[in-house]
């Protein structure tokens, strides 16, 4: 059976690594033309390897390369953004307002402009798919930041379903996600990681990205859908 996806257009923006990347290979594997947008179109290239995609280079922070993008693109089925800025924890007290700034640049204002230079240029039926996360609604102590911006995009998620109705606008909220995110850990030390999360998860694993992207493709193929959040997080939200 052919997937809607089959021939329609979709940008993913945080498309070099994780879960953008996930989602990038998960959409052509479906037939769709998809455009890989990343900040380093080095890195981006290297990610996609041989994969027939589209390469876009654009900082999703600066508006006008991002309505730039968008207007190069054309026509658009799905706009899936994944991009983020990795943002340790902190007690406010020693919390580093560069890196907060940077961090909400990049993935609380890059969505909304995504969202914004995007609209115009959906097809009927179109979507917009933004990536939230558990600290939006499950408080852990010293993430401040991670979660203002999650919190923050789970409202925009339910406001702009209807503000940009029929367009649909959805959100995937991810648990921990084994991704290169977790910067530069040496194997060992990522894998115990990984296992130290999986003990505390009711699924006992932890989510690769290509359990993640399944949200995406998912949501970009259910027509009824907007206005909300998956939860695809291995039950990190009912996680003691």
């Amino acid at each position: 059976m052919t997937s809607p996806l089959a021939r329609q257009t979709i940008a993913v923006f945080g498309a070099s690594s994780g879960i953008g990347l996930a989602v990038a290979r998960g959409a052509h594997a479906l037939g769709a033309r998809v455009v890989a947008v990343g900040r380093d179109r080095a890195r981006l290239a290297a990610a996609i390897g041989e994969l027939p995609l589209q390469l876009a280079q654009a900082d999703i922070a600066d508006e006008a390369q991002v309505a730039a993008l968008l207007r190069d693109i054309g026509a658009l089925d799905h706009v899936v953004v994944t991009a983020g800025s990795v943002v340790g924890p902190s007690p406010l007290a020693a919390l580093d307002f560069d890196l907060a700034r940077d961090a909400i640049a990049t993935k609380l204002q890059g969505s909304l402009l995504v969202a914004k230079h995007a609209a115009a240029r959906l097809r009927p039926g179109g979507s917009i798919g933004l990536t939230t996360g558990i600290l939006g609604r499950k408080i852990a102590v010293n993430t401040v930041v991670k979660t203002i911006i999650n919190a923050g995009l789970e409202a925009a998620v339910r406001q702009l379903a209807r503000e940009l109705a029929p367009l649909r606008v959805y959100g995937v909220s991810p648990g921990p996600v084994d991704t290169p995110n977790w910067g530069a850990l040496s194997e060992d030390d990522r894998r115990a990681r990984a296992a130290k999360f999986a003990s505390t998860l009711p699924v006992g694993f932890m989510a690769s990205a290509d359990d993640t992207a399944q949200a995406y493709l998912f949501a970009m193929q259910a027509r009824a859908l907007t206005g909300t959040v998956i939860d695809l997080d291995s039950g990190a939200m009912i996680a003691a």
